[in-house]
Parts: C-alpha cells; structure tokens; sequence
C-alpha cells in the first residue's frame, strides 16, 4: 500500500475552527456578496450559513452509524499544489478531527498533471478508500476510474471542477458559468462605458471549470463594448502564467482588462502590471483570495479591481462531512441528506456560490477568514 502524508493542524487552530456556528437557510444558493452594493460589510456577510447546515444535517445522520471511524480512509486529491488549496486542507483537517477519521491530501505532478492526477486516484482505489473527493484536471480522463472506482465501493465526490459524464453522484463547488458571469460583471462595472478588449489566463484550458466560467464570461460581454478576445493558458505554471501577463501587456497594447481565472493567475497578472507601469490602464479581476491576491488588494493603488472568492475551505470540510457520510449510511440515504440543497439541470450539484472581494470589503473579508481559522482561500 502506498505510503500517505496526513496533514496535521495545531490545537489553536482547531479551537479557533470549533468557535463556528451553525445557521440554517432553506436551500444554497449561488448568489454573491456583492461588494458594491454593502455599506458596510462584516464577517457575517461572507459566512456562508448554508454551507454551515448541510455539515450539521450531516452529522446528526452519522452519529454513531460507525463503531470505528479510524478505519474510514478518505481522500482529497486537488488539480494543482497552489496556495489556494491550503484552506481546503485546513478544512479537511478539521473534517478529520471532528469525525475521527483519517484523510489524505494529494496533488499531481504539474508536469503531466492530466496522467499523474488518474494515477493518483486508480491508486486510491486500489488501496481500497473509502472515499474520494477531487478537483478534475481533465473532465474525460477520469470517466473510468470513477465508473470503476464507485463499482468497487469507492465513493467519489467532485468538488471545483467537474467530470459531469462520470457518473459521480453529486458535484461541489462554485457553479462556474455563474462564476464566469460575475467576473465579467465584475469588469463591466471597473471599465465602465469605455470596456474594450479584455484577456483572460487559465491553467488549464480543458477543466471543466476553466470551460464554463470562459462561456459565462463570453455570454455577459454580449452587447456590451467589452469582448473576451483570448484566453492564454499556463498548464498550472505560476512562472509561465507570470511570462504570459507580461507577453499581453506588450502583445495586446489595446488590451482594457485582464481576467485570473485561476488563483495564481491573478497575483502573476498584478505583478506584470506593476512592472510595467500598467496599474489602472489595464484592469484586473481575479479569482481566488489566495494570499498573492490579497497582497495586491491592500496596495495603493491596488492592481485588482475585484476578486471572485470561492468557498474553498469547504472543499474541504464539507466534501469530508460527505464522503464519510457516504461510507456510514451509503450513497442513496446520504443523497436523501443533501437533497434540500441540490440544484442544477440533474439536481446533483451543490452550489458553493461566491464573494465579491474589493479593496474596501477587503478587511470585513479578513474577519470572516479569520473566524475559521484560515488566512486566504
């Protein structure tokens, strides 16, 4: 059996993470904190309480459905070892404590991250996990594994970019079209009348969520003056994602806006603007409030006009909460559990939703992090 890392958490840490409260709306949904339109926002505005129920519902169904949790295995495997995972990892730390269950957290190797990424997971298989959650770099090249996967008991959860063809029984994450439609909106609002050519930067140009949140972006610029006019692309590279902004700014010198539709995008695009003189010429939306982001939006003047936060702390203590409550009380009743707050075409999906970060809702966004014992996400 292949040796595995655990991650570990300090006993601070996860007393700070236990101060948090649970709220209960009726069903989750993928509506923003919009920065513009709070007059004063607070860490409260960023608590996504919804999130918050689900994990309770699911712990009132577990208790005591397992006389050993240490022998529920479980994994997190993500697309790219990136300062933006750390949340999850914090998250799923937690997740372990409170369940008692043992989870592992990989990543592929970014120089053949597709084939490294399906290695990773067929190895989890094998070694008979109980669960599985990941972050799909390549939507058609882990169809079999799980297919084969969940025919020998392996539960697998999708959270962050999807394989909806896989069969998996539910996705989590940000519904990422609606993500694309607000990081366009997002740009609209800091180019004004003017728009222009914008340029996006990806990692990974085939992952699900780099597909739809580049066509939510595509459908909001229609009839505005605004136009997505290419889209530039890393393979997970931070060097190459900074080489690729700093080709744009001298390639496309009528460029308006930039958009980081991966973490590490943003902070690379900031960076190329500030060496070049560019802050305020070009604008910049980001997504991720990793910690290269965050930087950026306390600078004055700050290169990012906003920045698109996802849930990613609950990437990994909710996809935990899941998979364990798959491998308690099986896939049908814990779909039974979650399905008050399923959405989407197939009503599989569990829309994580996000925040609009700007640099004036910059601090009350820090609190919210704080309260859970994380710095970025």
């Amino acid at each position: 059996m292949k040796a595995r890392i655990l991650f570990t958490l300090s006993a601070v840490v996860l007393t700070t993470l236990a101060t948090m409260q649970y709220a209960a709306p009726a069903q989750v949904q993928a509506q923003a904190t919009m920065a513009a339109t709070m007059a004063a926002p607070t860490a409260a505005d960023f608590t996504p309480t919804a999130l918050n129920k689900i994990v309770a519902d699911l712990s009132d169904a577990v208790k005591g459905k397992v006389a050993d949790p240490s022998q529920v295995r479980l994994a997190i495997v993500v697309n790219v070892l990136s300062p933006f995972w750390t949340a999850a990892a914090i998250g799923e730390q937690r997740a372990s404590s409170e369940l008692g269950a043992p989870v592992v957290f990989e990543a592929p190797d970014k120089n053949n991250s597709i084939a490294s990424q399906q290695s990773i997971l067929e190895s989890l298989v094998t070694d008979q996990y109980a669960g599985v959650a990941f972050s799909a770099v390549d939507p058609a090249s882990v169809v079999n594994v799980v297919k084969k996967g969940m025919a020998d008991k392996t539960n697998f959860l999708i959270m962050d970019s999807d394989s909806p063809n896989s069969g998996r029984p539910v996705y989590f994450g940000l519904n990422n079209y609606n993500g694309g439609v607000l990081a366009a909106k997002a740009m609209l609002t800091a180019l004004g009348d003017k728009c222009g050519k914008v340029y996006g930067f990806v990692g990974f140009i085939t992952a699900q969520n780099a597909i739809d949140r580049i066509q939510g972006i595509k459908d909001t610029f229609k009839g505005t003056k605004c136009t997505l006019d290419n889209v530039l692309v890393d393979n997970g590279d931070p060097s190459k994602a900074l080489s690729n902004a700093e080709t744009a700014i001298t390639t496309y010198p009528d460029a308006a806006g930039f958009i980081g539709l991966y973490s590490y995008n943003g902070p690379a695009i900031g960076q190329a603007l500030k060496a070049a003189g560019k802050i305020g010429q070009i604008k910049l939306v980001s997504f991720d409030l990793e910690p290269g982001t965050i930087q950026q939006l306390k600078q004055s003047p700050s290169p990012v006009s906003a920045a698109i936060g996802q849930r990613v702390y609950y990437y990994g203590y909710l996809s935990t909460y899941i998979l364990y409550s798959m491998a308690a009380i099986g896939k049908d009743a814990t779909l039974k559990v979650l399905d008050p707050y399923l959405s989407g075409d197939k009503h599989d999906s569990i829309d994580a939703g996000a925040d609009i970060v700007t640099p004036d809702t910059l601090p009350a966004y820090q609190q919210y992090l704080s309260s859970v014992g994380i710095k970025s996400q």
